[in-house]
């Protein structure tokens, strides 16, 4: 893409805006179970991954940040799994609407308050992304 197509559409696209659509519902008791299973290989490929990083003692400048964000990441796997499930239990009394728009969460007991916690899983992928950043940099100084 030359400058000249990007000066056309940068304008467009930040003048246009659509809506982001980020959270989707998957359909039916399968479509959460093959949703989960994509977790579970996701968690399952960065935990390999930490492990062979481990157990090939790889400790040059950048391989510390990718460590920490191979677990951000796991760890926002487990808590989007438990999210997802604990989605299922809640009930629509718990969620206070305006105009057909949802503006609030009570939290009645320990379970709603994991539920709660669940959903604030940006805590752990902005530091994981941020981990994930200073290990390219500490690599590519490197080269």
């Amino acid at each position: 893409m030359n400058l000249r197509a990007i000066r056309l559409f940068l304008p467009l696209v930040l003048l246009l805006p659509t809506p982001a659509l980020a959270v989707q519902v998957h359909g039916g008791a399968e479509g959460l179970v093959s949703h989960e299973i994509g977790h579970l290989l996701f968690v399952t490929g960065m935990g390999y991954l930490l492990w062979r990083i481990r157990r090939r003692h790889l400790a040059t400048p950048g391989w510390r940040s990718f460590r920490l964000f191979l677990c951000c990441i796991i760890l926002w796997n487990v808590t989007t799994i438990t999210g997802h499930w604990l989605d299922r239990m809640i009930t629509p009394d718990h969620f206070t609407r305006h105009n057909g728009i949802i503006t609030a969460f009570r939290v009645r007991d320990p379970l709603d308050l994991l539920f709660y916690a669940t959903r604030l899983d940006h805590f752990l992928l902005v530091p994981a992304f941020l981990f994930l950043l200073i290990a390219l940099q500490r690599w590519s100084r490197q080269t």
